[in-house]
């Protein structure tokens, strides 16, 4: 699973259908038609000449007023949000050869935003970008060729989110959005500088939610529920914003999944409600405090759900529970199924690590559990992960997928 971490710069192409079905391009008064030898036109069409080409261009230009509106809006996205869209440069130690350090350069892109109730403008990107770099060797590069060096960092690398403070207040800052607002089959676009190509623009759509990559999970991104999307993302687009067509930034681009390391239709970004939320725990405590309950979770099969007599595989599997965890103290129980969690219907185990990380520590959250092929009800208090991972013994059986 290569990351993006370098889009060719685009001029915003829209193609689309009128409803005579002709395909129609972004520029009407410039066709160029070429005749093929071993095609013939049919019986009704005019022969190819001057005539016939001014009548083609005339639809095209009547055609082209019925997505009009829609074209404005993707280049009214670009104008809004292009300015926040920084290129950021990294500098890194590399492998020591033949007993010397070596240094390289990682490059991607950020976002600038503000944070409720924070003073200050901060540049918004994922934690690969910059990971295991000083402050001082990185440098953020603005649309308006002005190039800064961050005040300060922070990261997170279970949800590969990294902030950075700007010294400058007056600098153009993106909107955000709502991530659980973005619907499958929805427009977006993707910004960000691919392959170094700075304040480059791709679009295409929103093409499923909550994905889960496990290469990902390998290399420490624990807290995962990604949109995926078909907008070009490459290498070097990494921490750039993914955005809806009202010009807000509903996603982090992060990662794709590509067979020979660019583009390929495949895309991930992280929701901006998850970075927003890391975001805001990391510049108000300088770290991120997740929530648990004290179990191991494991992938609920269609096979599995069947023996339990569910009607099909959604919720999170219970594989074991935490002596003295909240779970416990609750009265959760191996094998038990949750359906609910705090009123939202768990989708899957990854699903319900994100809504339980999420959760306010100390608060109780009801639960509804499959056991004994009924619900019940039961209410767990939130705790700190990190204390419950540091109680928990070690399983002397292969760790479970996960543990919350």
């Amino acid at each position: 699973m290569p990351r993006g971490s370098s889009l060719a710069l685009a001029t915003l192409l829209f193609l689309a259908g009128a409803a005579s079905g002709y395909l129609l391009g972004h520029t009407p008064h410039q066709v160029l038609a070429q005749d093929r030898d071993d095609r013939q036109p049919p019986a009704s069409a005019p022969v190819s000449g001057r005539g016939s080409d001014e009548t083609v261009v005339a639809e095209l230009a009547r055609n082209y007023d019925l997505f009009r509106t829609v074209d404005r809006t993707f280049e009214l996205v670009a104008r809004v949000v292009s300015p926040s869209v920084v290129h950021i440069t990294a500098r890194k130690d590399g492998p020591r050869e033949g007993g010397q350090p070596t240094r390289f350069e990682e490059t991607g892109s950020g976002v600038i935003v503000r944070c409720d109730g924070v003073k200050g403008v901060f540049v918004l990107t994922n934690n690969h970008v910059v990971e295991g770099a000083a402050s001082s060797d990185i440098n953020i590069a603005l649309h308006d060729g002005q190039v800064l060096k961050p005040e300060k960092l922070w990261t997170d690398p279970k949800a590969d989110v990294a902030v950075m403070k700007l010294g400058k207040d007056n600098l153009p800052c993106a909107r955000m959005g709502n991530s659980d607002d973005a619907r499958i089959g929805s427009w977006v676009m993707a910004l960000g500088s691919p392959f170094g190509l700075m304040q480059s623009v791709s679009q295409g759509i929103i093409s499923a939610r909550g994905r889960h990559e496990q290469q990902l999970e390998f290399d420490g991104v624990e807290h995962q529920e990604f949109l995926q999307t078909d907008a070009a993302i490459n290498p070097g687009n990494s921490g750039g914003p993914l955005v809806n067509m009202k010009g807000e930034v509903i996603g982090i681009n992060t990662a794709i999944a590509s067979n020979g390391g660019g583009s390929e239709g495949v895309g991930f970004s992280i929701p901006i409600n998850l970075a927003k939320w890391a975001m805001s725990q990391l510049l108000s405590g300088g770290k991120v405090m997740r929530g648990a309950m004290g179990v191991n979770l494991q992938e609920l099969t269609p096979a599995r759900a069947s023996e339990l007599g569910l009607e099909k595989p959604r919720g999170a599997h219970v594989s074991a529970v935490h002596e003295g965890s909240p779970a416990s103290q609750a009265g959760l129980s191996e094998g038990d199924v949750i359906l609910r969690f705090d009123g939202v219907e768990v989708v899957d185990y990854n699903h319900l690590i994100n809504l339980v990380s999420m959760a306010t520590i100390g608060k109780s959250c009801d639960l509804t559990v499959w056991r004994d092929r009924r619900t019940l009800s039961a209410r767990v208090k939130i705790a700190d992960r990190d204390g419950i991972l540091s109680k928990a013994p070690d399983p002397a059986l292969p760790p479970q997928p996960a543990r919350r």
